[in-house]
């Protein structure tokens, strides 16, 4: 554990010096921060408080991703995704707050739990958002980083980073490198992870009845963040003759 630990740490140390984390990751922190000064939350704590979330959702997924643990921060991006999309669809119908609650439910779910029985399949059903572009564009990477890294498909077990060594013609060793050692995975993470918010920066500009972009610092920032985006995206491309696999979802 404590050679796992000291890995973590010396790879984050790497990882946080490099362009990717400064500039992608900088780009988003920095327009984050931006909205916090001029966000008016006096008017909705609800959404400052989901922003908020966002925030450090961000945060803890490129660490993870500096320590060369993309697949591990994916989990913690999609629930950021899932908080934009409860904040967008509570501001497109305010009703969607009960659904979200949706006490009775989660308690029957509970109760069930405890008496040892599987309990009946619930999930939040919101009304009104489902011609919305920005709610489109966050089910469509909800459905991506689901197939690919949250649930255990194929497609998750083949981006792990295997090494298979034949010592004989019968025996032989299986390793599975815990922390990703190929860059181009990494810098691929890093690039979703600065586009998935900026997506989420619009749905909270949204939210606040386009205030963030009306404001000259804060629409800078946003802006700021498809543009470093797009010259990391473009020199993914060149580098590895190979999209992002992000084109065309709505997302960059």
């Amino acid at each position: 554990m404590d050679r796992y630990i000291q890995a973590q740490r010396e790879n984050g140390e790497a990882g946080r010096k490099t362009p990717y984390f400064r500039e992608l990751i900088g780009s988003v922190d920095a327009a984050y921060r931006a909205a916090f000064k001029l966000s008016p939350i006096e008017v909705s704590p609800m959404f400052g408080k989901l922003l908020l979330i966002c925030h450090k959702s961000l945060l803890s997924a490129a660490a993870l991703i500096a320590q060369c643990q993309p697949d591990d921060s994916v989990g913690i991006t999609r629930r950021a995704v899932e908080v934009a999309k409860t904040a967008l669809a509570i501001k497109l119908n305010p009703k969607n707050a009960e659904h979200w609650v949706s006490f009775q439910q989660r308690h029957e779910r509970w109760l069930r739990r405890q008496e040892g029985e599987k309990p009946k399949f619930f999930t939040v059903q919101f009304e009104g958002t489902q011609a919305d572009p920005l709610v489109q564009a966050l089910d469509t990477f909800l459905g991506i980083v689901s197939d690919a890294y949250v649930h255990f498909t194929p497609e998750y077990y083949s981006s792990l980073d295997w090494e298979v060594f034949r010592t004989s013609e019968t025996g032989g060793e299986i390793r599975l490198n815990y922390f990703h050692r190929n860059p181009r995975e990494v810098e691929r993470h890093y690039i979703a992870l600065t586009a998935f918010h900026g997506k989420i920066l619009q749905v909270f500009d949204s939210c606040f009845d386009g205030f963030l972009s009306r404001e000259e610092s804060t629409r800078k920032q946003m802006e700021a963040i498809w543009i470093v985006s797009k010259k990391f995206s473009d020199e993914y491309h060149r580098r590895y003759n190979e999209p992002t696999g992000l084109e065309g979802t709505g997302v960059l």
